[in-house]
């Protein structure tokens, strides 16, 4: 027993750090790779009518580049409908992002994306293994890493892969923070956390309800309620400069007091007795008769929504189970429910080849297809609450970092609950739901004991 102990110490530490690394440079490369292939031409898919300038068209890609030509026609403050209607943050990033030419935006935009989502997952996954989750790790990393989805939609035109990047770049700050207890750096990463926070909602206005939880959370816990309160504050405030700032666009351009305007009908198409809860059906919402200008219109119907809600409770809960269901269904399949057709993934899974056949659509649409895509959809939940509850039973930092990772999952599922239920909503929180599963099936895996290491410097 002595020897063997004596064996795993002269035995040399695996440098996770290196091996990250040279992971996410790895998956950079063939990004890049991608990326300039699409750009000269050279590559033929079957959704090649998805392809522009050196990246892929996401859901909304042609609004997004609409907003954009408007930008660069007329200036920040274009009067181009599509930047007040929806918010105007994304096409403003394609246009910061032009500064190598507008020939060229499209392909930066790809390349800045894939580099960031690649250096955040590194930047997590390092974090994580300074901590009693070291062993979770790497495991985790792949899982984001190489996830077929969320790695590819950072070619993708929209803004979902930079959320996602920044939920786990945010996330990495604050694992760093505990780790080093050092208030002189507080300051900065606070600072820091507060920009990308603001980033993000400049892009998706619902995103500042996980930013304000998640930094109080953060800072409450860091700091105590009275120091960690005035922090909070000013972080919120700094995180929504952002947002004001396109509302200040949008005043000066057209006089719209707004974000924008298209929060009222999103909510209306997931809302009234015809409603599914997603795109599927005739979209009548509710009864409401708005008036007044363009912002008014969109604050009543929000208004006539909710109460819809209030007022139709079974129906509501109805509504919210479908939204649920739509909100975590698998990408293709018989359950799929959403705005993914566009997936870059699915031009090449071969799942979707499958279907080519008579025999192969009627496995995947059929009984067998169904139970498959249930278990995917039931089975990959199961894994992420099981993954939460094993880090809730853990000590203070593990507890801190599945609260947070659950602060940002469930508040974009409740808010889609109010909305509309669509598996391209949940792209920004998939970092952290693919951590909590990775978390999950490690642990089912060692018959439910938690791989948890004791680090010299937590202990």
């Amino acid at each position: 027993m002595a020897s063997k102990s004596k064996r795993e110490l002269l035995k040399p530490k695996e440098n996770l750090s290196r091996k990250f690394l040279y992971w996410a440079l790895g998956v950079l490369i063939i990004k890049f790779f991608i990326i300039f292939t699409i750009a000269a031409g050279y590559i033929e898919l079957s959704g090649k009518p998805f392809l522009v300038d050196g990246a892929w068209l996401g859901a909304d890609g042609e609004n997004y580049l609409k907003g954009f030509e408007g930008l660069l026609r007329d200036g920040v403050f274009s009067t181009e409908g599509i930047l007040n209607y929806w918010p105007a943050g994304y096409p403003l990033v394609l246009l910061f992002l032009s500064f190598f030419g507008s020939t060229w935006a499209l392909t930066t935009l790809t390349i800045f994306q894939s580099a960031l989502f690649s250096f955040a997952t590194y930047l997590f996954a390092v974090q994580l293994s300074k901590t009693r989750l070291k062993k979770y790790s790497y495991l985790t990393f792949i899982f984001i890493l190489v996830n077929p989805t969320l790695t590819l939609s950072s070619i993708a035109i929209g803004y979902e892969s930079l959320t996602a990047s920044g939920f786990l770049l945010t996330s990495a700050l604050i694992l760093k923070d505990f780790l080093e207890k050092n208030d002189k750096n507080l300051n900065i990463y606070f600072l820091i956390n507060s920009i990308i926070f603001g980033l993000m909602t400049f892009m998706q206005p619902r995103l500042i309800v996980s930013g304000v939880l998640i930094s109080f959370t953060w800072l409450l816990t860091r700091k105590g309620l009275k120091v960690g309160a005035l922090l909070s504050l000013i972080a919120i405030l700094i995180s929504l400069m952002f947002p004001a700032a396109l509302i200040y666009r949008n005043s000066k351009a057209v006089g719209l007091n707004s974000i924008s305007t298209n929060l009222g009908v999103t909510m209306n198409i997931g809302a009234g007795d015809e409603a599914t809860g997603g795109y599927t059906g005739e979209w009548k919402g509710v009864p409401c008769s708005p008036m007044g200008t363009q912002a008014e219109k969109d604050s009543q119907l929000v208004k006539c929504v909710i109460n819809w809600y209030l007022s139709n409770p079974s129906k509501s809960l109805k509504l919210f189970y479908n939204k649920s269901i739509y909100f975590w269904s698998p990408w293709f399949g018989p359950i799929k429910s959403g705005t993914m057709e566009r997936n870059p993934w699915l031009t090449i899974s071969p799942v979707v080849k499958m279907t080519s056949t008579q025999e192969g659509a009627e496995f995947v649409y059929g009984g067998v297809g169904k139970i498959i895509s249930w278990f995917w959809l039931l089975g990959g939940l199961a894994l992420l609450f099981y993954g939460y509850l094993t880090l809730l039973r853990q000590k203070f930092l593990e507890r801190l970092i599945g609260n947070l990772a659950m602060i940002a999952i469930s508040t974009n599922w409740l808010i889609s609950l109010i909305s509309i239920g669509d598996h391209r909503f949940r792209l920004p929180i998939m970092g952290l739901s693919l951590f909590l599963q990775a978390v999950g099936l490690k642990t089912l895996l060692r018959g439910g004991k938690p791989a948890m290491v004791e680090t010299p410097a937590l202990r």
